[in-house]
């Protein structure tokens, strides 16, 4: 069964996964940003997103 995503992210709920290779959700990068992430980096550190860099791969988006 395809996963289900909405195709603009800036519309997704937060609770749609961004990351799909480490399973991290929109609220959890937004939350990360709302605590002070800044960079890219912030992000992945915050939520452990993009640590197994299959998300191309994986994501529905292809992105």
């Amino acid at each position: 069964m395809p996963v289900p995503f909405t195709v603009d992210i800036l519309a997704a709920p937060p609770e749609e996964l961004v990351c799909y290779c480490s399973k991290v959700s929109k609220g959890e990068i937004l939350a990360a940003v709302r605590a002070g992430a800044k960079t890219l980096e912030d992000i992945k550190t915050a939520t452990g997103a993009c640590r197994e860099g299959r998300c191309k791969e994986l994501s529905p988006r292809r992105r």
